[in-house]
């Protein structure tokens, strides 16, 4: 007998067996343009995103967390001349995600179900020119679980090109002003630009929102945290 393509999926992501399935999971196989979620896939096309990805020689932003995709298929949208890659676990915001970039016909964005950790798994030397972190979970009281910290730029090291810049915003204060201390000791990086508030900074015009950006503009009226930081050397 023929295998379901749910159990085969669910085989590729889990090792326990289930009944019930989500059904988003099975919907990651509709967009084989948009999605990726074969990590021998992505390994593969280290150091050659462009050609394998994209067909193109355009240069690479990287996103992680990119939640149900606002902020990718916006960024995609205004830079077209820029290839996107947004790493996100979820199957539903993959899906989500993918389903907008169809709908704006946008061929330079791809979602790749992976941890941000892997990155260098499946970025090469020197690939990206920018990255994207965009309300991480500040880890309260675990502070050492954060995605930004200084072992970030190791990896960063690696994979970011010289004059390539990370963006961070988040709505957490403590959690701006701890980057803004470890940075300064930060050997090949330097912050260029920073404000605790965005949304009325002269970056406001070009910001890009995500989904968790308005909900906290909209119910809980916080100010955003916006930090930028170069790869200098």
């Amino acid at each position: 007998m023929k295998e379901r393509l749910e159990d085969t999926l669910w085989k590729h992501f889990f090792t326990n067996p289930r009944t019930n399935y989500n059904p988003y999971m099975v919907k990651l196989v509709e967009y084989p343009n948009h999605i990726i979620y074969d990590s021998e896939i992505m390994d593969s096309y280290r150091g050659n995103w462009n050609q394998k990805a994209f067909g193109n020689n355009n240069p690479v932003y990287l996103e992680i967390g990119s939640g149900s995709g606002n902020f990718a298929v916006g960024m995609a949208a205004k830079y077209p001349e820029r290839n996107h890659l947004a790493l996100e676990i979820r199957f539903k915001r993959l899906v989500l995600s993918a389903t907008k970039a169809v709908k704006r016909n946008l061929n330079n964005v791809v979602f790749l179900r992976r941890r941000g950790e892997d990155i260098t798994k499946f970025i090469g030397n020197e690939e990206i020119e920018g990255l994207y972190i965009n309300f991480p979970d500040p880890w309260e009281g675990n502070e050492k679980n954060r995605i930004l910290q200084p072992k970030l730029f190791e990896l960063l090291d690696v994979i970011m090109k010289v004059d390539g810049t990370l963006f961070f915003k988040t709505d957490h204060d403590q959690y701006y002003s701890d980057v803004l201390e470890f940075a300064k000791d930060l050997k090949s990086y330097e912050v260029v630009y920073h404000t605790p508030d965005l949304h009325n900074s002269p970056k406001a015009a070009d910001n890009i929102r995500t989904e968790f950006e308005d909900l906290f503009i909209c119910k809980h009226n916080k100010n955003i945290n916006y930090i930028e930081i170069k790869k200098i050397k």
